[in-house]
């Protein structure tokens, strides 16, 4: 259930975006666009903040989520339209929008929803002990 209000914030605001960027652009619908939020949103909050995020850092969070933002509603703008050329701009700016929200969503995720994420300044140092010995080539020689 906590889950909830993040998923709904983020289909808002992914649904907001790419009704700005897509509507002028081309032949596609109310549906086509909430049919591909419901996709991205989907997609990219299970795959990329609840798999990826937590394991790895802002940035390459942020990378996964430009790439995988502007090669799913690429496809998906080609496959639902009409459109054989021209897709591609209004998808590139609609990428770059929702990954620019994206920074200060995982923001508000690590901060609300994963708190127990560890950071440089909580995190443990591991201290390691070197073993060490006194000969520095074992005797085979027998000494009897």
């Amino acid at each position: 259930m906590k889950h909830f209000m993040p998923i709904l914030i983020k289909f808002i605001v992914s649904f907001l975006i790419l009704s700005f960027f897509l509507t002028p652009f081309g032949e596609i619908s109310f549906l086509d666009i909430l049919l591909t939020t419901a996709i991205l949103v989907t997609l990219t909050y299970f795959a990329g903040d609840n798999m990826l995020l937590p394991r790895t850092n802002y940035i390459l969070a942020g990378l996964f989520d430009f790439l995988f933002n502007f090669a799913t509603i690429a496809f998906i703008v080609y496959i639902l339209t009409n459109l054989k050329t021209g897709f591609l701009m209004p998808s590139l700016f609609a990428a770059v929008a929702i990954t620019v929200f994206e920074v200060f969503f995982h923001l508000y995720l690590v901060k609300n929803i994963f708190p127990d994420r560890p950071t440089k300044a909580n995190a443990k140092t591991i201290e390691f002990q070197t073993e060490y010995s006194e000969e520095l080539i074992p005797n085979d020689k027998n000494d009897d």
